[in-house]
């Protein structure tokens, strides 16, 4: 029969045993949410490198360069190996014809440049970037390989993201249409060019622009109105779509105003149709008889351009100023300043011959950005006919102005091309 000793001594040797065990497992298990919180975060770093490296390597599939896969894989290795990882302790890896690889569509088959011909490659419209990131030391994990048939090793992350060329976001449209001059682009138009137009009761406008409605035979006055007050028409109509042109409409001439700053009594407010950032107006008989660029030239008038009073505030300087006979009270710098960019929009290109056919529509032949330039003056005798605007190129010129920051639109943006991540 045992002794009462040796039995407390086994006792003691099999409570040590099971408090290793124990402690084993709880370092291991502490050991798992540290080290998942580092995997965490080496995946996030790598993933950013991801999208530096696609994002920068779609910028190049322009489909104009020969070498655009060359220049694609470059810019993405340049842009993803400017990230660290580990904490920013360690630099990543972009390996050269085997990480940048390109597709023509977005869940088409991904090849390396070296694997597509030469007459494919201007085809290639989406980069993708996979950046495995491996021999990821783990910090306390791997104490749980002192348990039987527990083997854990080192880790291994991956960050994957693809990119194209999307459209960016423009300021939206606005009911008027430029005529064509020239059937090719730019249409005939130079930038700073000021157009023309002349409100005529039979006509609606004549000239170098027309009134235009994008929801033709359901339109009219009231759409024009809802469009100059409201934001406009964010959600374009595809290019060879048909807009409308609806003649006359004398109501649209108070909503014109608004972006202004000029209310009239009873109708609008800055509640309900806020103004641009300015209201200073530029015509050609007082305040810029030059005709051209009023957006960023120069007037010997000395009158601030658009760009400068818009970062003034500068309010609608008044009707024996501008030459302009209008109805309401000018707003204050403080509104205008709370106000937004209104008064640069996009137009479609027409050809305003189809006006005159039996359904008086026309097809969208593109996007122009313009400058509204003055309100208009209101009602017979009210100091003139003329209407001008600026034309400041088209709208998907990299540089135009109605452009939003160079950030993605949606598939009926017609700004600039720009990087977009898609998946």
């Amino acid at each position: 029969m045992q002794s009462s000793l040796s039995v407390k001594h086994k006792q003691r040797g099999a409570v040590a045993v099971i408090a290793a065990v124990s402690l084993v497992a709880l370092v291991g298990f502490v050991g798992l949410a540290l080290d998942s919180g580092q995997l965490f975060v080496t995946k996030t770093e790598l993933q950013n490198a991801a999208d530096s490296c696609a994002l920068s390597a779609s910028a190049a599939l322009t489909g104009v360069n020969a070498n655009q896969l060359t220049i694609a894989e470059n810019w993405g290795r340049t842009a993803g190996q400017a990230n660290k990882v580990g904490f920013q302790s360690a630099d990543v890896a972009v390996v050269p014809d085997q990480d940048v690889t390109f597709s023509e569509t977005l869940n088409g088959a991904y090849l390396t440049k070296t694997a597509i011909s030469p007459a494919d490659a201007l085809k290639m419209k989406f980069a993708k970037c996979t950046l495995p990131r491996s021999g990821i030391q783990t910090w306390f994990i791997q104490v749980l390989n002192l348990l039987p048939g527990v083997v854990i090793g080192d880790q291994t992350v991956n960050a994957m993201a693809v990119a194209t060329l999307k459209p960016s976001q423009t300021t939206c449209a606005l009911p008027v249409a430029i005529c064509q001059k020239s059937p090719s682009a730019p249409y005939g138009f130079t930038k700073g060019q000021w157009l023309q137009g002349v409100l005529d009761p039979g006509e609606g406008i004549t000239g170098d622009f027309k009134w235009v409605d994008y929801t033709p035979t359901a339109g009219g006055t009231n759409e024009l109105k809802e469009i100059l007050r409201g934001p406009g028409v964010c959600n374009l109509p595809a290019t060879g779509t048909k807009v409308g042109e609806p003649g006359f409409k004398a109501g649209a001439t108070a909503a014109w105003n608004t972006r202004f700053g000029l209310y009239q009594t009873g109708q609008d407010s800055p509640a309900t149709a806020p103004p641009d950032f300015t209201g200073f107006a530029y015509t050609e008989v007082k305040s810029w008889p030059e005709k051209f660029n009023a957006y960023e030239g120069s007037s010997a008038t000395g009158n601030a351009n658009f760009k400068s009073a818009r970062g003034a505030h500068s309010p609608y300087q008044g009707d024996s100023a501008s030459g302009l006979k209008t109805k309401g009270t000018p707003s204050s710098a403080a509104t205008h300043a709370a106000g937004a960019d209104r008064r640069l929009g996009i137009i479609p290109v027409v050809d305003c011959d189809e006006f005159s056919g039996g359904s008086h529509e026309a097809a969208v032949k593109a996007w122009a950005c313009i400058l509204m330039l003055h309100p208009l003056n209101n009602g017979a005798g009210g100091g003139g006919k003329d209407m001008w605007i600026e034309y400041l190129g088209q709208s998907n010129d990299p540089a135009s102005p109605c452009a939003t920051l160079g950030l993605p639109g949606s598939n009926t943006s017609a700004g600039p091309m720009v990087p977009a991540l898609v998946q």
